[in-house]
C-alpha cells in the first residue's frame, strides 16, 4: 500500500461508468433509448420494405388478372401479295430464334404456328375462317371423331361445321389461294374436334364463329380448321396467311424488376424487327405502365404517411435525450472542473448514450423486416418477400439521424457555463411574450401551414400539411398553455382549490409540459388525418365497386326478349324483390323500380319514393293485336287533300305499326284510303301477330313531297274478324307535333270513331301514337347532368328520344355522368329494340336464387353470357398500391399513440426523483397522503387532454384540406363516385383510443411516483 491507495487500484474508466450507468442504476432510461432509436429506424426502414411488398402484390394481381395478350409474346412474320410480287411467311421456328436469350429466360416454352384464312365454296353462301397449325396441337384437343390430321391437306372441323356445311370424315372441300389463277387447296376431312387447353391456344378463337348472316349482303363464316405444317408448306400463299412463335410470361416465378425489364426488351425487339417486316404482338406494356404508375402513387402515399412519424420520432428522441443530458448535467459539471473541457464533456456523454441509441437501430431493422414480411403475407400473390433496394439507405439515414440528434444534445449541454451546469435548470417561462427561438420556429410553421391552406402546395408536399398544421397548432397551444395554466392555479388556489389550482400550477411550471403538449398533438392529429384517410379509402372503394357492380351479380343475357326474361324471373322470384330484369341502351339504364329499388347499389343516395312513382309510364291499356288478319275501316274527311308539288292528287295509305313480344318491330300496310268524302274498309295479313303483338301507332304515309290537308275517321279495327277496344276516345291517344306534321285526335269516342285532323309537309311517315306510348320519357338524370337544349335519352332502337327530368340522383348505377334512369316500358313501349341494347338480369346474391334463375332462362331459351359480381369488382378495387398504401393509416395510428405514450414514460422515468421529493416536501407540509396521490395523478391530464383536443380538431382541418391531393384509387373515375367527408365513427374511434390511454397511462405514473414519495426524498438532491 502506498498511502491510502493501493498501487493495484483500477483507474475511473468512462467505458465502464457508461457500462454501468446503463445497466444499473438508469435502466428504464437506457430502455426508452433502445426504443426511441428502435421507433425511429423502424418508421424509416419501414417504407422501402413495405414499398417493395406492394410491388410484388402488385405484379402478381395484375399479372393474375391479366388476359392472354398481356402475358403472351408473340412474334408474327406476314406473308405478302403485292404488285411487287409475293414473298412468302418466315419460318416460325426462324421467329423463335429472333427471341433474344434474356427475354427468352423469363418466357414459358414457345407455341410455334402458322394462320391463314380461308374461303371454301361450301353452299349458297361460301364461309371464310381460320385455318389454323399450332405445333403439338393434338396433346391439346378433345377428338370427338377421326383422327388428328398427320399429312399435308388434312383437317379437323367442328360439329357445328360438320353439320352446317356437310363436312362429314372423307368430306374433301377445297380453299382459294391469295393470288389469282392458281388452283384452288384441296383439303380432306379426318375429323371433329374441340379444345382442351384454351389458354394454351393464346387467344387463337377456334369455335363460336360458325354461321351464316342474311341480308342484302349474307356472309358465312366456318369454325376453325385444325391441319398441318405442310398444309402450309406444300401450297401455294393463303389468303392472311401468317407464321408466329408465341411463348406465354413466366408469371409464377416472375418478379417487379423482371418484369420492368421484360417490358423493356419486348419494347427494344418489336423497335429491331420492324424494319424487317415483321413485328410483336403482345400487351405487356400495359402491366408494365400500371406497375410504374402505381408505383409512383405509392411514393406519393407511403411518404406522406411514414416520413412525419419518423420526424415526430426524431422529435422524441430529442427530448429524451434533452431529459437524460438533463440529469448528467451534474457529471458534466465535474468532468469539466477534473479538465476534460467541453469536447471531453461530449466525448462522456457520447459513450454514454450512443451506444445504447445505436444498439436501438438492430431491433429496429428486425422490425421493420418482420412488417414487410407480415405485409408481403398478407398481401395477394406468391412472390417471395424480398428486402428491397432502399432499404440499406434507409438504415443509414436512419443511423445518421440518430447520431447526429445525440452529438447536438451532447453539444448543446457541454458548451453550457459551469454554473449553469450545476444549477437545478431553468423553469418554463410564464410570460405570454414570445422568445427569438419560438417566434422563429412558429414563423417558419406556420408559413408552411399557410401555403397549404391557400393551396400553394400541391402533390406529396400538400400531403405534409396535415403535419405541419398540428405542429403549429402544438407549439401555440405549449406556449400559451404555461401562463394560462399558472394563472388559473393561482386563482383556484385563492379560492381554496387545493388540488385543482396545484395541478394546474404543476402544469404551468413543468418543464416537460410543452414537450407533452407539442408531441400528443402532432401524434394525436396524425392518427386522426391517417385513420380517417383510411376508413375514406375503404368507404370510396365500396362506392365505386357499387357502382361499377350495379348489383350483387348482374347476369348479361342473349337476346331481347323482354318478356320472356321478366317470365323467367318471375318463374323464380314471384315478388320480382330478389331478381329484376334491366334493360341498357347506350347512357340509359331501363328498369323496372319495384324490383330494382330493392337491388341495386346507390352508393351516394337512392332516388325517393315520389321520385320512382314519378318516371312511372301512362297509365293507359294497350291495344292487344292477336291474329294474322287485321282490317280498320277510314272515312275520308269532306275537303281532305292530298297533293304534290304539282297540285296532282296523290295517294295517302294506312299502316298499323305493332311491336312483338320479343321487341320487334312491325309495320303492317294497310293499303290505300279513300278520296275525299269517300269511306274504305282496309285490310292486311301479318303472321308476327299470330301470338300477339301491341299497337305502337297508326302511320299516315305518302310520297315525299306529298302535302296532306283533312280529316281521318277511324272506326271498326277488327283481327282475325273480332273487334277491337282500341280506344276512341281522343284522351287515349296522344297529339303529334312534329316540325313537318301534326295529327290531332279529337271527339269523345261515344260513336267508336277515332276523330284525326291531319297536316303533313311532305316528310312521311307521320305517326300517332296511343296514349299507352309516352310522348317524352320521364327520366331521372345525375346531378351533374345539364341540357340547355333540352333533355334526351338514348331508347332501345339507339335513337334519341325526347324525355323530361322528374328528379335527380347523385350516380345512375354502371351509368356514365351523362346518362338517365328510367322506366322500362317507358322506353320499351313502341319501339323496337336494337343490336345496341343489351339485357341483363340482377340479383341479389344468393348461389341458390343464381342457380335456378340461370336454369329458368335456359328453359326460356334465353343464354346467359357472362356474370359480374360485386364481390369480384370490389376486390379488384382491392388489389391495388392505392389501397395498401392507405392500410398504413392502421400502422400510423398505432405507432403515434405508442410515440405518445413512449414519451410520457421517458419523462416519467427522467423525472420521477424531482417529482417524488416535490410530493414528499408537501406531506411534510401537511399535505395529506391522498391528497399528494390525486395531485400525482392529475399532473398531467390537463395538457394531455388538452393536446388530444387540438390533435383531433388539426387532424380534421389536415384531412378536410389534404384529403383532395390523397391518390384513392389507381387511375381517376369516370364518374363522380368520390366522397371525401370526413369519416366521423374513424375519427371518434381513434380519439376515444387518445383520451383513455394516454391519460390512463399518465395516471399510472402518478401513482407510481406517488408511492415513492417517502418523506425520506427531501433529503436527496436532484
Amino acid at each position: 500500500m502506498r498511502g491510502w491507495r493501493s498501487r493495484r487500484g483500477p483507474s475511473w474508466s468512462p467505458i465502464r461508468f457508461a457500462r454501468r450507468s446503463a445497466l444499473g442504476h438508469r435502466r428504464g432510461q437506457t430502455l426508452a433509448l433502445v426504443a426511441v432509436s428502435a421507433l425511429i429506424t423502424a418508421c424509416t426502414a419501414f417504407a422501402p420494405v413495405y414499398d417493395r411488398a406492394m410491388q410484388q402484390a402488385l405484379v402478381d394481381t395484375l399479372l393474375a388478372h391479366a388476359d392472354l395478350a398481356e402475358k403472351t409474346v408473340t412474334i408474327v412474320s406476314e406473308a405478302q401479295v403485292n404488285a411487287g410480287g409475293a414473298t412468302e411467311a418466315q419460318d416460325p421456328r426462324g421467329l423463335e430464334e429472333m427471341v433474344p436469350g434474356d427475354v427468352a429466360a423469363r418466357l414459358g416454352p414457345p407455341v410455334l404456328g402458322r394462320t391463314a384464312s380461308v374461303t371454301s365454296p361450301l353452299g349458297s353462301v361460301p364461309p371464310t375462317g381460320p385455318l389454323v397449325w399450332r405445333e403439338g396441337e393434338c396433346a391439346h384437343l378433345r377428338l370427338l371423331s377421326g383422327t388428328c390430321p398427320t399429312g399435308p391437306g388434312q383437317i379437323l372441323v367442328s360439329e357445328v361445321d360438320a353439320k352446317s356445311y356437310g363436312l362429314s370424315i372423307g368430306a374433301t372441300p377445297t380453299v382459294g389461294t391469295a393470288l389469282d389463277g392458281q388452283q384452288a387447296v384441296p383439303l380432306e376431312v379426318v375429323g371433329t374436334y374441340e379444345p382442351r387447353d384454351t389458354e394454351w391456344w393464346q387467344g387463337q378463337t377456334l369455335l363460336g364463329i360458325s354461321g351464316v348472316s342474311q341480308g342484302t349482303d349474307p356472309t358465312a363464316a366456318h369454325d376453325a380448321w385444325l391441319t398441318t405444317e405442310e398444309t402450309f408448306v406444300d401450297s401455294p400463299i393463303l389468303p392472311g396467311e401468317t407464321a408466329q412463335a408465341g411463348a406465354p410470361v413466366r408469371t409464377a416465378t416472375i418478379g417487379v424488376d423482371e418484369v420492368l425489364t421484360l417490358g423493356d426488351r419486348v419494347s427494344q425487339v418489336s423497335r429491331g424487327i420492324a424494319s424487317e417486316g415483321l413485328y410483336v404482338v403482345t400487351d405487356l406494356d400495359l402491366v408494365t405502365k400500371d406497375v410504374r404508375a402505381q408505383t409512383r402513387q405509392a411514393h406519393r402515399t407511403v411518404p406522406m404517411l411514414m416520413a412525419p412519424m419518423a420526424v415526430l420520432a426524431l422529435y422524441v428522441l430529442w427530448l429524451v435525450l434533452g431529459a437524460a443530458t438533463q440529469q448528467r448535467r451534474g457529471e458534466v459539471a465535474v468532468a469539466r472542473l477534473r479538465g476534460r473541457g467541453p469536447a471531453g464533456a461530449v466525448g462522456l456523454l457520447l459513450i454514454e448514450l450512443l451506444p445504447v441509441l445505436l444498439v436501438g437501430v438492430i431491433p429496429g431493422a428486425a422490425v421493420a423486416l418482420l412488417g414487410g414480411a407480415l405485409a408481403r403475407a398478407l398481401l395477394p400473390g406468391s412472390t417471395p418477400f424480398e428486402i428491397g433496394p432502399g432499404f440499406v439507405t434507409a438504415i443509414t439515414l436512419a443511423v445518421a439521424a440518430v447520431v447526429l440528434t445525440t452529438v447536438a444534445a451532447a453539444v448543446r449541454v457541454a458548451r453550457e457555463p459551469l454554473d449553469g451546469l450545476v444549477r437545478r435548470g431553468q423553469a418554463p417561462s410564464t410570460r405570454w411574450a414570445l422568445g427569438a427561438l419560438d417566434a422563429f420556429l412558429i414563423a417558419a410553421v406556420g408559413t408552411g401551414v399557410l401555403a397549404f391552406v391557400t393551396g400553394s402546395l400541391s402533390g406529396p408536399f400538400a400531403l405534409a400539411g396535415p403535419a405541419l398544421l398540428a405542429l403549429l397548432a402544438g407549439l401555440l397551444l405549449a406556449h400559451v398553455t404555461g401562463p394560462a395554466a399558472s394563472a388559473s392555479g393561482r386563482s383556484q388556489l385563492r379560492r381554496g382549490r387545493l388540488v385543482t389550482g396545484m395541478t394546474l400550477l404543476e402544469t404551468g411550471r413543468r418543464r416537460d409540459t410543452r414537450a407533452v403538449i407539442a408531441v400528443i398533438t402532432v401524434a394525436t392529429a396524425l392518427a386522426v388525418f391517417a385513420v380517417d384517410a383510411l376508413a375514406v379509402g375503404a368507404r370510396n372503394r365500396t362506392s365505386a365497386s357499387e357502382q361499377d357492380a350495379g348489383a350483387p351479380v348482374v347476369l348479361r343475357l342473349e337476346g331481347h326478349d323482354v318478356d320472356g326474361v321478366r317470365e323467367a324471373l318471375r318463374s323464380v322470384d314471384a315478388t320480382g324483390r330478389r331478381a329484376t330484369p334491366v334493360l341498357v341502351a347506350g347512357t340509359t339504364l331501363a328498369v323496372e323500380p319495384d324490383g330494382f329499388r330493392r337491388i341495386a347499389f346507390f352508393p351516394r343516395g337512392a332516388p325517393t319514393a315520389a321520385q320512382w312513382r314519378a318516371i312511372a309510364p301512362p297509365d293507359k291499356r294497350p291495344v292487344t293485336l292477336t291474329g294474322t288478319r287485321m282490317s280498320l275501316t277510314v272515312q275520308t274527311g269532306e275537303g281532305a287533300t292530298a297533293k304534290d308539288a304539282l297540285g296532282t292528287d296523290s295517294e295517302v295509305d294506312i299502316d298499323l305499326v305493332a311491336t312483338t313480344s320479343t321487341g320487334a318491330l312491325r309495320t303492317i300496310p294497310l293499303g290505300a284510303i279513300a278520296r275525299s268524302g269517300g269511306r274504305t274498309t282496309l285490310v292486311a295479313r301479318d303472321p308476327a301477330c299470330a301470338a300477339g303483338c301491341q299497337l305502337a301507332a297508326v302511320q299516315v304515309t305518302a310520297a315525299p313531297g306529298v302535302q296532306i290537308d283533312g280529316e281521318l275517321d277511324l272506326s271498326d279495327l277488327r283481327v282475325d274478324g273480332r273487334p277491337v277496344d282500341w280506344g276512341s276516345p281522343a284522351t287515349d291517344w296522344n297529339t303529334t307535333k312534329g316540325q313537318y306534321s301534326v295529327i290531332r285526335p279529337s271527339g269523345s269516342g261515344s260513336d267508336g270513331v277515332l276523330h284525326l285532323a291531319v297536316s303533313a309537309q311532305g316528310i312521311y311517315p307521320a305517326d300517332v301514337t296511343p296514349a299507352w306510348v309516352p310522348v317524352t320519357v320521364p327520366a331521372l338524370l345525375p346531378t351533374a347532368r345539364r341540357d340547355p337544349l333540352g333533355v334526351e335519352v338514348t331508347g332501345l332502337d339507339g335513337k334519341d328520344r325526347p324525355a323530361h327530368s322528374v328528379g335527380r340522383v347523385v350516380l345512375v348505377p354502371t351509368m356514365p355522368r351523362r346518362s338517365a334512369l328510367v322506366d322500362i316500358d317507358s322506353l320499351s313501349r313502341g319501339v323496337q329494340i336494337g343490336h345496341e341494347a343489351r339485357m341483363e338480369a340482377w340479383l341479389v346474391d344468393d348461389p341458390a336464387l343464381l342457380a335456378a334463375v340461370r336454369s329458368s332462362l335456359r328453359g326460356h331459351g334465353i343464354t346467359v353470357n357472362g356474370v359480374r359480381r360485386f364481390t369480384a369488382v370490389r376486390q379488384s378495387y382491392q388489389d391495388t398500391v392505392a389501397t395498401w398504401s392507405l392500410a398504413l393509416g392502421a400502422v400510423v395510428g398505432a405507432a403515434a399513440i405508442l410515440i405518445a405514450l413512449l414519451v410520457l414514460l421517458v419523462l416519467a422515468i427522467t423525472g420521477w426523483r424531482e417529482r417524488s421529493r416535490d410530493l414528499a416536501v408537501l406531506r411534510l407540509s401537511g399535505a395529506a397522503k391522498r391528497t399528494t396521490r390525486r395531485l400525482a395523478v392529475w399532473a398531467q391530464q390537463p395538457a394531455i387532454l388538452l393536446a388530444i383536443a387540438a390533435g383531433v380538431v388539426s387532424g380534421l382541418v389536415g384531412g378536410a384540406l389534404a384529403l383532395p391531393d390523397v391518390p384513392l384509387f389507381s387511375a381517376p373515375l369516370e364518374t363522380p363516385v368520390v366522397d371525401l367527408a370526413t369519416s366521423w365513427p374513424a375519427v371518434l374511434l381513434a380519439a376515444a383510443v387518445y383520451v383513455v390511454v394516454l391519460p390512463l397511462a399518465a395516471a399510472l405514473a402518478g401513482r407510481r411516483v406517488a408511492r415513492r414519495a417517502h418523506l425520506e426524498r427531501v433529503k436527496e438532491t436532484v
